[in-house]
């Protein structure tokens, strides 16, 4: 028996009783808890386990809520493991003495990929530090409560609380949820994962316990069809006909039960090596068999039953291995494991499946998308299978592909949230923008908290000249880590919008620096209203941003902080001043160039031969999301060299510089020297009579300038240039050439010469 004497074991639940109580027995059939408390709303009438009476819990709000706010003065012990219904300990043996170092400790979300990972509520190890911690009225609920701790407020418990959160090491054998499990966890959550870790039989009679609204869940339809792929029959059967009992025009589960019916009566029990009972000619071990281990390793739901390591066949060890590596980013030993599985069974589809994301993960597409699709004709009932896919036909520039991989992605698993993300992003690359924002909406309906979702659809929104809505979406960049989330920390209070005179407001740059310098145009209005505006931001935009009016003083680098009032980011501004397209700010220059070296660089452009002054720009930064479509070589703009009676500036920076050598006529563009300073870069601007680039932070300092910039847009452009127009709101002094077609850059750029042309006859 494992004694457990300053950990409370809890479950509070007021649906879903008898299924509660069973998780709290089975909780404690080998474990000695300091206490079993069950906080209900009526007398559970069972032995050894105490209880509170609370009103009903009417909602997953309300529950949360009360974890947040009362669940500490019902624990006395250091520790609370917090279970539910569906998530109970089911491996004493796999307790470890350092979980209780943890102030909070959960599965991991295999879905997010960053330092947060560790925090699935339904089955959590919590201390009473943390519960206290929890009352800070700072924290509130922020989507469910597990979120609220290990996502939105997790900074500030850490840095102001000294909180501790699991490692991702400790959440693996800790539990599970979505993600494989490694090894045989402590315990685990979730309904969708019954058939691993319950009897057939003992699963088919707890049927009767599911209520009305379990039986109208996304997890107990995943439930039946995890049965149904693992040979489960019975179980199967009967969470088919629960299902029926609550929506019986539900076809699916129809049809689901129809062949659990059948096969309950006909089929055989099967090993791994026997014919398949579903008729497909292969063993079991490649096709029902094949798709249990592949789903849970998918992190959807199908998995065969958690065993001790012992008792698990050797080839699925090896793969839950592989899968852990692959998960915290060990790519080596993750690919020596598959290629090592595929060396013994060449088919095996999971192996197949996830080496080829491998490839697909380090650009090797002619390798990936082969394996890839592979995989899926062996396992085609698999939506993990053809999620993944589209990621590589996506990569490939196989628009079209993608989009089908992730629609049947979607037909096998209809709130896959991640695959209705992905389609968005699909169908706005064909500017399909409707049907992009109509995905990104399914994608939100289908997991609430999805940030990245919520950030495509504000992209979308923003596209197609939603304003309103689209502001308040883009709010959602700052939960994630690659834009916002824990970039920019500053103390002291968030600016709550309410100009007062006088005090000091710091506005915080926390992207690129095309965005600083396109959203720093709000701050003469901030300062007009009374504020005194800083700035932070990174230090190529000192003295630029130092000269916009209103600005009092910049901050960049390592230079101390100033004392302030309040802090906001600069990128939040249009939703502060409720930004239409009628109301953008737009007057120009509102950055300006020291003199003395637009002197410098007046000097410099007329000493060149030719009437025009054209500064050129092909390509931003390679790490850019988009960079593949927004940039192009040099070569691509050669026609642009033939025009004649032009002196060329190449305002070009990084790597991509070194392609004038190679390019007829772009060896004679005068260079600035590849270190020079982004004021040297503003200075040259200033002096051309015309700039051309692709969208880069060029275009904006061009237009932050009052200078007349040529804009080269692929087919799908950045939200900020929106659609079907050839100006932009943002900056008068903007044309806009866009393509006409997917990555038809011949055509932008023969309009652009021919329009050059007429510029040099005038």
């Amino acid at each position: 028996m494992l004694e457990l004497p300053d950990v409370t074991l809890c479950c509070i639940d007021t649906a879903n009783h008898a299924l509660a109580l069973r998780a709290l027995r089975i909780s404690t059939s080998a474990v000695r808890f300091a206490r079993t408390l069950f906080i209900t709303d009526r007398d559970p009438g069972e032995a050894g386990i105490d209880y509170r009476i609370v009103p009903p819990i009417a909602s997953r709000d309300d529950y949360s809520r009360f974890v947040l706010k009362s669940l500490l003065s019902h624990i006395e012990t250091t520790h609370v493991l917090l279970v539910q219904w569906d998530g109970y300990v089911i491996n004493p043996d796999a307790w470890r003495a350092d979980y209780l170092d943890c102030d909070y400790l959960g599965a991991k979300w295999f879905w997010h990929n960053d330092a947060m990972r560790v925090g699935n509520g339904g089955f959590s190890l919590r201390s009473r530090k943390l519960l206290a911690a929890l009352q800070d009225p700072r924290i509130v609920l922020t989507e469910a409560e597990d979120v609220t701790i290990c996502r939105a407020f997790r900074p500030l418990l850490e840095r102001e609380h000294g909180i501790r959160f699991g490692t991702e090491a400790q959440a693996d054998s800790f539990a599970f949820e979505a993600a494989y499990p490694v090894g045989f966890p402590f315990g685990f959550h979730g309904l969708f994962n019954f058939c691993r870790v319950v009897p057939p039989d003992e699963l088919a009679a707890l049927v009767r316990h599911f209520t009305p609204s379990i039986a109208r869940s996304p997890q107990l339809a995943a439930l039946a069809r995890n049965c149904l792929a693992l040979g489960q029959w019975s179980p199967a059967a009967a969470i088919f006909q629960r299902i029926l009992d609550e929506t019986p025009d539900d076809a699916a589960a129809a049809a689901g039960l129809a062949t659990a019916s059948t096969n309950a009566v006909a089929l055989p029990a099967v090993g791994r090596n026997d014919p398949c009972p579903c008729g497909s000619g292969k063993r079991y071990k490649h096709c029902h068999g094949a798709v249990g281990a592949a789903s849970a390793a998918a992190g959807t739901v199908v998995a065969t039953a958690p065993q001790t390591p012992s008792a698990r066949p050797s080839i699925e060890q090896r793969l839950g291995t592989a899968l852990a590596a692959h998960q915290r980013g060990d790519v080596r030993v993750a690919e020596a494991i598959y290629r090592e599985v595929l060396d013994g069974e060449p088919t095996h589809a999971l192996a197949q499946h996830y080496l080829g994301v491998i490839e697909y993960q380090r650009g090797d597409l002619a390798a990936a998308v082969p394996r890839l699709e592979a995989a899926r004709d062996a396992v085609p009932a698999e939506p993990e299978f053809h999620g993944n896919l589209g990621l590589a036909y996506a990569a490939a520039n196989r628009e079209a592909d993608a989009i089908a991989a992730y629609r049947a992605a979607i037909a096998l698993k209809a709130d896959h949230a991640i695959a209705w993300n992905n389609l968005g992003l699909a169908l706005q690359s064909q500017n399909d923008v409707a049907g992009a924002i109509d995905a990104f909406r399914q994608s939100i309906a289908h997991k609430a908290d999805f940030a990245n979702a919520h950030w495509n659809l504000s992209l979308a929104l923003l596209l197609d000249g939603q304003f309103a809505e689209g502001w308040r979406e883009y709010e959602w960049r700052l939960a994630l880590p690659e834009l916002g989330r824990g970039r920019h920390v500053f103390p002291g209070p968030a600016w709550d919008g309410v100009v007062t005179q006088g005090k000091t407001l710091l506005l915080y740059a926390e992207q690129g620096i095309g965005d600083a310098v396109q959203f720093v145009r709000y701050a003469p209005a901030l300062a007009a209203s009374g504020a005194k505006v800083v700035i932070h931001c990174a230090p190529p935009l000192h003295s630029l941003l130092a000269s916009v009016a209103g600005v009092a003083q910049v901050i960049s680098g390592n230079m101390a902080l100033l004392r302030y009032d309040a802090h906001f980011p600069l990128l939040s501004l249009p939703r502060h001043f409720a930004t239409t397209l009628a109301t953008i700010p737009s007057k120009a220059p509102y950055i300006n160039v020291a003199p003395e070296r637009r002197a410098a660089m007046r000097a410099i452009v007329a000493a060149q031969p030719g009437r025009l002054k054209v500064g050129l720009a092909w390509a931003g930064n390679r790490s850019h999301t988009n960079d593949r479509n927004r940039s192009l070589h040099v070569s691509t703009l050669a026609p642009l060299f033939d025009v004649e009676d032009i002196a060329w500036f190449s305002l070009q920076q990084g790597d991509a510089a070194v392609q004038v050598a190679s390019v007829r006529g772009a060896a004679r563009m005068l260079a600035l020297s590849p270190t020079a300073p982004l004021d040297d870069t503003a200075a040259l601007i200033a002096e051309l009579d015309l700039v051309i680039s692709v969208d880069t932070s060029i275009v904006h300092l061009a237009g932050a300038l009052g200078r007349t910039c040529w804009v080269l847009l692929p087919f799908a452009p950045d939200w900020r240039w929106l659609l079907r127009r050839d100006d932009s709101p943002w900056y008068p002094s903007l044309r806009l050439f866009r393509q006409s077609a997917l990555r038809d850059w011949a055509g932008v750029v023969a309009r652009v010469a021919t329009a050059l042309r007429a510029r040099t006859l005038h």
